[in-house]
């Protein structure tokens, strides 16, 4: 059976949510002023869903269940940045109000947020992609 277009989007998915998980976990969730509280955005659900997410999709992909691995890379990154959204409220206000306008946006902030957005949206169009080719 041949790969298809959806195969590689879903491993390219798995990939850019490892990527997320470890990158948040070795800056450990700290935008902007460290010193305040509203800068800290860590939360271990956050590197367990993204790590984890990926960790299930490869297996998942290595027993050839391709559209739960793509179902499980979806939902992992998506609910994941439902909690950092939740999680980095005060951080993004501060910097809109202009309590941390001198400096704006931390780019480790950017850097994770468009790795997150990035495995989420992949794993979306990795869903709806025909992970095989027809014979």
């Amino acid at each position: 059976m041949k790969k298809g277009f959806g195969f590689y989007v879903t491993v390219l998915a798995a990939v850019l949510a490892g990527a997320a998980g470890v990158y948040f976990l070795a800056i450990h969730g700290t935008f902007g002023l460290d010193s305040t509280h509203n800068g800290v955005c860590f939360d271990p659900m956050i590197v367990a869903l993204l790590l984890g997410g990926a960790a299930a999709a490869f297996v998942l992909v290595g027993v050839k269940f391709y559209g739960l691995a793509s179902a499980v890379i979806t939902a992992a990154p998506g609910v994941a940045l439902c909690v950092f959204v939740h999680k980095c409220y005060w951080y993004v206000v501060d910097v809109f109000v202009g309590i941390d306008e001198k400096h704006g946006f931390d780019p480790r902030f950017v850097t994770f947020t468009v790795l997150l957005a990035l495995a989420f949206v992949v794993g979306e169009v990795a869903l709806y992609a025909r992970k095989t080719k027809k014979a």
